[in-house]
């Protein structure tokens, strides 16, 4: 009878913590998502195509309207069009892109990722949206989608 008490008792703690817990695994999660984010970004800004293509998946997929109008398929595919925008910018004068309003949204093995890089006008505010996969102990990103916005003259 005791015996019984003890483990309801302990069932019953055990049901208490366990949303505690899995908020602290997704915790974790957004945070491991966010830092393959910003490493992505300090590469990107570093214009180090190495660095870059390390957080890609081998079957990524990206709409980047800027190199081409179809989606691109494919990790060669994607690196190639990262290392013309690097091999490009060397030539022009160095600007960092800063995400504004990051947010990640982890669900399971799959995280969002969608921020804000806004410039001076008549810069364009360039929007992204990144789609992670964990892979193994690690999240690379699977997809990511970007559009440019220039805002109308007042």
């Amino acid at each position: 009878m005791i015996f019984r008490a003890v483990r309801r008792c302990s069932i019953a703690v055990a049901l208490l913590f366990l949303p505690l817990a899995a908020a602290g695994a997704q915790s974790a999660d957004s945070i491991a998502v966010r830092a393959a984010m910003v490493e992505f970004i300090d590469a990107l800004n570093a214009l180090d195509v190495a660095r870059m293509s390390a957080g890609f998946a081998d079957d990524i997929t990206a709409f980047v309207p800027s190199a081409q109008v179809d989606r691109v398929e494919g990790k060669a595919a994607v690196v190639e069009i990262f290392r013309a925008f690097a091999e490009r910018a060397k030539t022009l004068p160095r600007t960092t892109a800063v995400p504004e309003d990051m947010r990640v949204e982890v669900s399971g093995s799959l995280a969002v990722v969608h921020f804000m890089v806004r410039g001076t006008a008549p810069a364009p505010t360039r929007r992204r949206t990144f789609v992670f996969r964990r892979v193994g102990q690690r999240w690379l990103i699977s997809h990511f989608h970007a559009s440019d916005l220039v805002s109308p003259a007042r």
